[in-house]
Order: C-alpha cells, then sequence, then structure tokens
C-alpha cells in the first residue's frame, strides 16, 4: 500500500513545519520565495540541486599572523583541498586547515541555499559519521563531505559504496587494517549495525566475519616514496581473501564467490551491497532513519505500518534508481503524516537547526565574498557558537553519531538538560546580541577593523506591518515559535517592550517611525528602538518554545 499523500490546505503554517525540517530555519525571505507555490511545486525545488560548492580557501595565517609563517605550499587566498600537507603528517598545518574546511562547512549551511543539501549533507554525517579526533587529516575529511554533499539523494547502493572506499571511512573504522592474514572486523560490523541494517535484525557473527573477508584488501596512500600526495583509494590484490564467503540464513544462505586480480575488490563489494540491499530490513532500516531525523525520534506502531513500511517498499522498488533516495524523501515530504498536528511542534531542534537557523532568520551579517580573512573569522566563530550549543559537527560522539537519532526512548530530547538548556539560550541570545571583530593588523586590508552585527531593525523592516505593535508581536511569533502564544502573554510583551509601560499603542508607532524617518533623530524615545526590538525579541527567545520545531 502507498503512503498516503496529503490532499489538506497548504498555507502559511504548512510551508513554514515544511521548511523548518528541510532547511535551517525558516526566514522572512525563504518563505516569501515559496509562498502561493503548490506543495509539489515546493518539494520539486527543494530536492533539486547539485553539489556546485567552491572548495575553502587559505585564510589563515601562523600564531604571529605571517601568512608565509605556515602551509607555504598554498598561496594566501587560494584553495589548499589540492595541495598535499608537506611535510606528510605536519600537525600545525592539519590544524589550520581542519579550522579552515569546519569554517567553510558553517558558511555553507549559514549560506545554505534553498534545498535540502545541507539538511542532507548533515543526515549522512549523522549516520555514517567520521571524527577529527581520529582522521586528523583535513584532505580526508574535506573529501568526505564532499562525497557525501554529491551523493545524499542518489542512489543508496552508490553511496554506500564510495563511503566503504573513501579514505576517510578506511582510516575510521580500520579498513586499511583490514587484509586477508588478518581480517578486521571493525567496518563490516558497522556496514551491517549502523550504516545499513540496524542492530538486532537478523545477521549473525559469522555475517560479520564473512563480510569483512569481503572488505579485505582496501587501502589508501597519502604518500608515494615518500613524497606527500593527496588521498587516493588502492585495491591490493594480494591483501585480499580470495575464497568463497559463506552468509547465513538471513542472507538466504549467499555465497559471494571469491574473486582474485585488480577487479576481485570491486567485484565483491558490488556483490556484498547487492545481498545487504536484497535484505528487505535494510530498507525499513534507511526510512527508519530518515523519519527520526526529520519527522521525528519516536515510530509509532501506526507510523510503522502507514509510513515506514510504504516508504520501505518504496526504496527497494527503486533500488537501482539513481534518484532513489529523492524519490524515497518526496513521497515522505509530501505525506499526509508528515503534515498531521502531532508532526508539527513534536522535535527538539539540534544545535544546529536552533544556532543555524537563527543566524539566517536574522540574517546575520558576513563580508563580501572576496575578504576572505573576515569571511573566515565569521564563519568560525558561528562553528564554535554550534559546538557550545551542544554540536561539535566534526566530533560526533562515536560511530553511531549523536544519540538523539538513536538512543530510545528519549531521542531529541536528550538535546536539553540542565546543562545544555543555558548553554542554547545563551546561544540563541548571542545571535542577535553578540558582534564579531576581526583585528587591526591583516593580510587583506579591508578584512581589517570590521564589525559584524545582527541588524535588528532591518529585520523587522521585513515584516508585514512593524509600526503597528500588534502586527509586530503577531508576526514575531509566527515566526519564533511553532505554536501559538495566549494573548495575555502578547499583550505582556507589548507593554512591557513596545509601550514602554504605557496603554496606548501609538508610543510605539510614533517612536519606530521617527526613528525610521531619520536613524540619528534627537527623539530620545525613538533612540531607543534598536534597543527595544533587541530586548523583546532577546525576551522571546528565552521562551522554551523556541527550542521546538
Amino acid at each position: 500500500m502507498p503512503i498516503t499523500p496529503y490532499t489538506g490546505p497548504f498555507g502559511r503554517p504548512e510551508l513554514q513545519h515544511l521548511l523548518r525540517r528541510t532547511l535551517f530555519g525558516c526566514t522572512v525571505a525563504d518563505r516569501s520565495h515559496f509562498e502561493g507555490m503548490s506543495l509539489a511545486a515546493v518539494v520539486d525545488e527543494l530536492l533539486t540541486f547539485t553539489n556546485d560548492t567552491t572548495p575553502p580557501v587559505r585564510a589563515y595565517t601562523d600564531a604571529n599572523g605571517d601568512p608565509n609563517g605556515i602551509d607555504q605550499a598554498v598561496p594566501f587566498g587560494s584553495t589548499w583541498v589540492e595541495t598535499p600537507i608537506t611535510p606528510l603528517n605536519d600537525t600545525d598545518i592539519i590544524e589550520v586547515r581542519i579550522r579552515s574546511f569546519a569554517a567553510w562547512w558553517m558558511g555553507q549551511m549559514t549560506g545554505q541555499q534553498r534545498n535540502l543539501r545541507e539538511k542532507l549533507t548533515l543526515f549522512w554525517h549523522n549516520h555514517m559519521p567520521t571524527q577529527v579526533s581520529i582522521v586528523y587529516q583535513s584532505e580526508m575529511q574535506y573529501r568526505m563531505n564532499q562525497l557525501l554533499r554529491t551523493r545524499c539523494k542518489g542512489n543508496f547502493k552508490q553511496l554506500i559504496h564510495d563511503v566503504t572506499v573513501e579514505p576517510a571511512m578506511l582510516y575510521y573504522l580500520n579498513g586499511y587494517l583490514n587484509i586477508a592474514a588478518a581480517p578486521d572486523e571493525n567496518y563490516a560490523r558497522e556496514l551491517f549495525e549502523l550504516f545499513t541494517l540496524g542492530q538486532g535484525s537478523g545477521y549473525t557473527e559469522a555475517d560479520v566475519q564473512a563480510a569483512a573477508r569481503v572488505l579485505t584488501g582496501w587501502t589508501f596512500m597519502i604518500e608515494n616514496g615518500g613524497t606527500p600526495v593527496l588521498p587516493q583509494t588502492i585495491f591490493f590484490p594480494p591483501n585480499h581473501t580470495a575464497a568463497n564467503k559463506q552468509f547465513s540464513a538471513f542472507f538466504n544462505n549467499t555465497v559471494i564467490q571469491g574473486q582474485t586480480g585488480m577487479s576481485a575488490g570491486e567485484t565483491e563489494l558490488n556483490a556484498l551491497l547487492d545481498m545487504v540491499l536484497a535484505n528487505p530490513e535494510c530498507s525499513r532500516f534507511i526510512c527508519r532513519e530518515l523519519y527520526r531525523f526529520f519527522v521525528h525520534g519516536e515510530i509509532s506502531e501506526e507510523a510503522e505500518s502507514d509510513v515506514i513500511e510504504p516508504l520501505a517498499q518504496l526504496f527497494r522498488d527503486n533500488v537501482a534508481a539513481p534518484d532513489q533516495i529523492e524519490i524515497v524523501l518526496r513521497a515522505l515530504l509530501t505525506s499526509d503524516h508528515f503534515f498531521s498536528t502531532t508532526i508539527r511542534g513534536c522535535m527538539v531542534k539540534n544545535p544546529v537547526d536552533l544556532v543555524v537557523g537563527d543566524l539566517r532568520l536574522f540574517n546575520f551579517p558576513t563580508a563580501d565574498p572576496g575578504l576572505v580573512e573576515a569571511r573566515y573569522q565569521v564563519d568560525l566563530e558561528h562553528y564554535w557558537l554550534t559546538a557550545y550549543a551542544g554540536m561539535n559537527l566534526m566530533a560526533p560522539p562515536n560511530v553511531a553519531g549523536w544519540p538523539a537519532y538513536y538512543l530510545f526512548p528519549s531521542y531529541d530530547e536528550l538535546w536539553l538538560d540542565t546543562a545544555t538548556y543555558p548553554q542554547r539560550n545563551n546561544s540563541l541570545l548571542a545571535v542577535i546580541y553578540a558582534s564579531i571583530e576581526t583585528p587591526a593588523t591583516t593580510v587583506q586590508p579591508g578584512s581589517a577593523n570590521l564589525a559584524f552585527q545582527v541588524d535588528i531593525v532591518a529585520f523587522a523592516q521585513q515584516l508585514s506591518d512593524p509600526a503597528d505593535p500588534n502586527v509586530l508581536i503577531q508576526d514575531l511569533v509566527d515566526l519564533l515559535y511553532v505554536n501559538p502564544i495566549s494573548a495575555a502573554v502578547k499583550q505582556q510583551l507589548k507593554q512591557q517592550y513596545l509601550l514602554f509601560g504605557q496603554l496606548s499603542d501609538v508610543y510605539w508607532t510614533e517612536a519606530y517611525e521617527a526613528y525610521i524617518a531619520d536613524p540619528n533623530t534627537t527623539n530620545m524615545t525613538a533612540q531607543l528602538v534598536p534597543d527595544i526590538l533587541r530586548w523583546l525579541i532577546g525576551d522571546m527567545q528565552k521562551a522554551a518554545e523556541r527550542h521546538i520545531f
């Protein structure tokens, strides 16, 4: 039975729900762009994208600010991703390049296009993570991230195939140590347990051992005769187990025929993945993972039968399709279940959704593209703000990713506890209050002595009628919260902040209009308009409702 499509109204509440789950937040501009379009048209646009990113560039210096004091092989302002680290494993160079990658990744999210690419990249990074503390190699981290971004909506077999032999994963889960003389089961175990089938799905310990033997012989190279080279995957036939590999009844007693020669690794890897994908548990597991990321952590019996099973069948029906994941996601995002009232406002935002969503909502400024130093500093500060809120992107807790997406029964509620709640609140307040300032001495003169802070008045001017305090409050409620708040709370916010404790709406209207007409006005009340807006929004930011979507 196919999943039931949504046929109800598709107005502003439904659009904002869809955008909050598929983008990082929903800005006024996002909403305006899509408003008036049909659900099908919006989802089509969200799923139409390519990986057209440009690589990170060298915008860093040594600790003394000397551009020639570190990573001299890369000209300032040029990309480092095609230049091997020389000397090999120079930790100082690795460190500055990793920070450059972190800033670049944050910039991709805060400056995201209106599509699912960046959200899906994060989804797959959580699903098949690598940890920078283990894969301490900047080029490997960048390559893995770009692989996920390129394959994120395509064919799952192709994605898992490429991840399996990607140098970052070969290093992270010991694939490069997996040889015929001493098979290493680390990657094979996680391939079944975390990446394709799920713990307890029915595979055996002997299946893990057989899969490990299938995967013997894959390694990577980062030097050639002592000369550093860019990471590249290699299959080395002498290290491959050429014997047949027998699997259990869970896999229909499949035997993968042992191969020899240079093509042995590819042939057996493809046979292994075909066998895994033929098992219906694989499709169910991937669809549950997508559901927990985009819809809700807990999957009820009804959702399992009415959503997961139809999606899993769609996954299997399109197992060879180049846009397999896109097909499944389209069905999920246009389903009746996705727009049910029980799904809206039921999830706690992860720290990236929380912080990046706010940076986008309030249009936190950044430098012109050519001012790479200033952009690097702003993006890196935002990366660390997200980490402070509880999600260091390059440091997932372990190979299972973040517990909020797998740990029963709490799931996304795990993002909130007595330690993280104050940090998350402080992060939201930092977005609207904090200023990022660049140093007086920079390599690029244009990057010096710059200050970046949210223009809170410019944000308010995007709203429908910011001079009317009632409309202003309601517009903020619609943007900041999923669920409505009471008339009493709205009245309290209006009087406390916009009316200066008075009763007449004219107090705010006159002050706001005077400030807009002349930001240098001598009207003392009007001079306070930017501060009042910041105080009002800051108070609304501290509400628990800001943490759900």
